[in-house]
């Protein structure tokens, strides 16, 4: 036992206090880092760049009805 019995329970005030504060700033930290580093997509995508080409599907025909007035 300590000499002073409130040394103990402001050492555990001061933990219960400290640690939840400090995690929530490291991942206040961590998350500026992760955004920061993270390209924005929100404009779309550069100008300057071309497009690939698309390439289509397989070429299925199409059987369709003939035409209610085509005789």
């Amino acid at each position: 036992m300590s000499t002073l019995p409130i040394a103990d329970f402001l050492a555990g005030a001061l933990l219960t206090l400290l640690l939840p504060v400090a995690l929530l700033i490291a991942l206040v930290v961590w998350y500026w880092m992760f955004s920061s580093r993270v390209p924005d997509l929100a404009d779309g995508p550069d100008s300057s760049s071309t497009p690939a080409a698309t390439t289509p599907g397989p070429n299925v025909p199409e059987t369709l009805p003939p035409e209610p007035g085509a005789q």
